[in-house]
C-alpha cells in the first residue's frame, strides 16, 4: 500500500512536469522568419506599395513589388519574407512571414507579393498602424 506521503509526492511530480510542459510550449503556427537555414538571394529591390489591417479577418496585409537587380536569374520557387512591427518606429516586432513566388526573375525584371501575417499569439486589430521590415528572397 502506498502511503499518503508517497502518493502526493507523485501527483506534486506529474504536476511540476505538466507545468513545465505548458511554460515552454512553442506555438507552431507561427511561420519561421529570417532563419540562417534559408538561402538569401542577393541584389533583390523590395518596394512595399500598401499595408493595411485586414480587420473581419484579423490579419494585417503588406503589398508591394521586388526587383532583380543581379545579373543571375533567380529561379522558382522561391520565397519573399518580412517581419511585421507594431509601428513605424520598428521597435517591437509582432512576427512574420513569407510568400512563394512561382515565377522566376531574370536581370531588371519584377514581380508582385503580398504577404499576410495573423497571429493565435497576437490581436493585431491593436496595430492599425504597423510596418514591415526585413524583407528579404529567400531559396528554402
Amino acid at each position: 500500500m502506498i502511503n499518503q506521503g508517497n502518493k502526493m509526492k507523485k501527483i506534486s511530480t506529474i504536476l511540476f512536469v505538466l507545468i513545465s510542459l505548458l511554460f515552454t510550449y512553442c506555438d507552431e503556427s507561427e511561420p519561421v522568419v529570417g532563419s540562417k537555414d534559408d538561402t538569401s538571394i542577393p541584389n533583390l529591390s523590395f518596394a512595399v506599395d500598401t499595408t493595411y489591417l485586414d480587420s473581419p479577418n484579423s490579419r494585417l496585409v503588406a503589398k508591394g513589388t521586388v526587383k532583380n537587380k543581379s545579373s543571375s536569374q533567380v529561379t522558382s520557387p522561391w520565397y519573399v519574407e518580412c517581419q511585421f512591427y507594431t509601428n513605424s518606429s520598428k521597435t517591437t516586432k509582432l512576427g512574420g512571414n513569407y510568400t512563394q513566388i512561382g515565377v522566376p526573375l531574370a536581370k531588371n525584371e519584377s514581380t508582385f507579393w503580398t504577404i499576410t501575417y495573423s497571429s493565435s499569439n497576437v490581436n493585431v486589430n491593436d496595430y492599425p498602424n504597423f510596418a514591415v521590415g526585413n524583407l528579404r528572397g529567400i531559396y528554402k
